[in-house]
């Protein structure tokens, strides 16, 4: 249930476009006066003395924190905070920030204050399948299908998906996230049980098992299962019994127990509005449903840390399987590392100053958090708040790391490496489309030699200079690292996106009528080998686009679902798209004439089309008007006016639109073309 981390106007995100959190949060003040921690000018940044290997005095670290939490630009991003900083066993920090509800002004408490920690619980879940692996009731190499009762993986490779591949997130599944039906609102509503959850959205194998990563929330709710099969207890009392209570994490639960719910820090969305309570189904979710207080977690990272004992000496771990959850088992690249059993590398990137760091992030509805793990340094951090966001994880996270590890930075590359000549570069170039959000593409060129040209919606357009073999760096630092199938060709890539690869698309076959040199090539190929157009000789470039045809291209490339209503318009019953023109009317998209006609039929006016795409943006949540001083050519009806500054603030269009002595000639009134429609739907994917 983690977020798909990225700063850009607009982000294309799983079946529809979903845009960046504004995080109009209210007021965080702390609960405390904040001691004096001078930092430098920009926003939680490193403090003009850095300290050295790590934090140690407990009043530093807490003035530390004081003075990050009580920057206007981070009280701005939540209501509340807790966080817990730990070393070599001892608790050095545990403090609570702003409120846990503004109606009541209840301030934030890190020991009694309850957080939704959303993904992280997948630490806990893989903790609990490597307590097992020590048990011997599993084998990290073991066939999932052992625990499956006889049900069989669609699977069409001649390799199984094992344990280990589900805590490396290498299954090769197909993408299954949750959605609207895991969120209830009524608590008297029965939840699915977990098993009956697996069974409904089982997903086949898709590519190779072992050979990709992708961020995989069912890899997780497996594990879960699993835990619940070879136990022979449910997940929920498993993790009681066997982690939580041992630990002394007596806040801490998968279920929504009403003595913790009480407690749980009230939710806000991106404009600070709250959200009202929600429960889960199933009621315990092995990859996102636990709940915990800030004092709680640094009961679990001092365990982790120093020896895996609780206080009362039990073993949660073995040293062996602690170390196996430390190390990174998934990297595209030895520098660029993907997954242990259970965490992930950190998505601030180059941010470990040369220490070894892994972590976990997490998101539901109103809550986000993140711990990272020094363990080399027996050090540990938790943060948590009641908003949406990787503004405040990821500023503590680089304001840490400057602070206490200032030492040393990460350089990517290997030392004396000879770029390659432009025509060695050629095997990277492609279009690539994300496993994990298949609307996200990525489009990679080679610039010369030794760079690459790469476009995507999330960094724009790079040039990235090579430093190592298939590895690359952009203008920011952010590296792109390729992975080579065994015949050499390039078949995944790593960009921007740190929970996901890209897979390399084929060539595609191309049109008779677009050649190479065309002004639209780049575009109408894309989608081609994305299957948006039907195989064909020919493309007819220049040929005029209905208005049905228009809704169903927008439709069928953003995935958004058709109606199965009965149509509002009184023209569209013959139409071959009447259920996507339904489903975009119903989504708010499209309207009729005032006799309840669409003119299915007819060409879509450019005007027209940029308003679809207007609403579309509007839909997932963007909501700047069109810049004003972009000026149009007089031929432009008002009623489109800020819809078409829109598309051209955003680039949403191809070279047909053009400026002149400072007005754009947009050709509004002209019918939209095949072409230009190429144009559109990819520029929406690179938005």
């Amino acid at each position: 249930m983690s977020t798909f981390r990225r700063h850009h106007a607009v982000r294309l995100l799983t079946a529809a476009l979903i845009v960046t959190l504004s995080l109009e949060a209210g007021a965080l003040a702390a609960t405390a006066a904040p001691a004096s921690v001078p930092l430098t000018a920009a926003a939680g940044s490193t403090a003009t003395m850095p300290a050295s290997l790590g934090p140690k005095d407990a009043k530093e670290v807490e003035a530390f924190l004081d003075s990050f939490f009580a920057q206007a630009s981070v009280k701005a991003k939540a209501n509340g905070a807790a966080v817990s900083i730990v070393k070599d066993g001892k608790v050095l920090a545990s403090r609570g920030y702003g409120v846990a509800d503004k109606a009541s002004g209840a301030k934030v408490d890190p020991e009694k204050t309850v957080f939704r920690i959303a993904s992280v619980s997948k630490v806990f879940t893989a903790t609990a399948v490597m307590q097992l692996v020590e048990q011997g009731k599993i084998s990290l190499q073991d066939n999932i299908e052992k625990y499956l009762g006889g049900y069989k993986v669609v699977n069409p490779f001649g390799k199984p998906v094992t344990i280990e591949m589900l805590l490396t997130h290498t299954t090769g599944f197909e993408v299954r996230e949750p959605n609207a039906d895991n969120i209830l609102s009524d608590p008297a509503q029965k939840p699915r049980t977990l098993e009956e959850q697996i069974k409904l959205v089982f997903p086949p194998v898709v590519r190779e098992p072992g050979t990709s990563y992708m961020y995989d929330n069912f890899a997780s709710s497996l594990q879960g299962y699993i835990v619940e099969k070879a136990s022979g207890e449910p997940f929920e009392s498993y993790m009681e019994r066997h982690i939580f209570k041992p630990l002394g994490m007596t806040s801490t639960s998968f279920i929504q127990p009403k003595e913790l719910e009480e407690r749980l820090a009230s939710a806000y969305d991106a404009e600070g509005k709250l959200i009202p309570l929600y429960y889960l189904s199933p009621r315990a979710v092995p990859e996102g449903s636990m709940l915990s207080t800030a004092a709680d977690m640094s009961r679990f990272m001092n365990a982790f840390l120093t020896g895996g004992k609780a206080p009362d000496g039990t073993v949660i771990l073995t040293p062996a399987s602690l170390q196996a959850m430390s190390v990174y088992r998934s990297s595209i690249h030895k520098q660029v590392p993907d997954t242990t059993y259970g965490f992930e590398a950190p998505f601030v990137p180059g941010g470990t100053n040369g220490q070894h760091v892994i972590t976990k992030s997490g998101d539901l509805d109103g809550y986000s958090s993140l711990v990272w793990l020094l363990p080399d340094q027996k050090t540990g951090v938790f943060v948590t708040y009641n908003a949406n966001g990787d503004g405040i994880r990821d500023e503590l996270y680089k304001a840490f790391m400057d602070h206490y590890y200032s030492g040393k930075k990460d350089v990517y590359g290997e030392a004396g490496f000879k770029p390659q000549a432009a025509a060695e570069l050629s095997k990277f170039e492609g279009i690539y489309v994300d496993l994990r959000v298949g609307v996200l593409l990525t489009h990679v060129k080679v610039a010369g030699d030794g760079t690459l040209a790469v476009k995507d919606a999330i960094g724009g357009k790079q040039t990235l200079k090579q430093v190592g073999d298939s590895l690359f760096v952009d203008e920011k630092g952010v590296p792109m690292a390729f992975k080579l199938a065994a015949d050499g060709q390039v078949s995944y890539a790593k960009y921007n996106n740190p929970t996901s690869y890209m897979a390399k698309l084929p060539t595609p076959a191309g049109y008779a009528d677009v050649p190479a040199d065309h002004p639209y090539a780049e575009p109408i190929l894309a989608l081609q080998t994305l299957g948006q157009w039907d195989e064909s000789s020919a493309f007819n470039p220049t040929a005029s686009v209905s208005r049905a045809e228009f809704v169903h291209a927008v439709m069928k490339r953003f995935a958004l679902k058709p109606s199965a209503n009965p149509s509002a318009f009184a023209d569209t019953a013959g139409s071959p798209y009447v259920a996507e023109i339904q489903g975009a009317a119903e989504l708010g998209l499209v309207t009729g004439n005032n006799k309840k006609q669409f003119e299915p039929n007819r060409p879509i006016k450019r005007e027209e089309a940029a308003v679809i795409v207007s609403r579309l943006l509007e839909l997932t949540g963007y909501k700047e008007p069109g810049d004003p001083a972009i000026k149009l050519a007089p031929d432009t009806g008002k009623w489109a006016v800020d819809a078409i500054r829109r598309t051209i603030q955003l680039g949403l269009h191809g070279p047909e639109v053009t400026q002149q002595n400072g007005i754009y000639q947009f050709h509004a009134k002209r019918a939209l073309n095949r072409q230009e429609l190429a144009a559109i739907l990819y520029s929406l994917l690179l938005a």
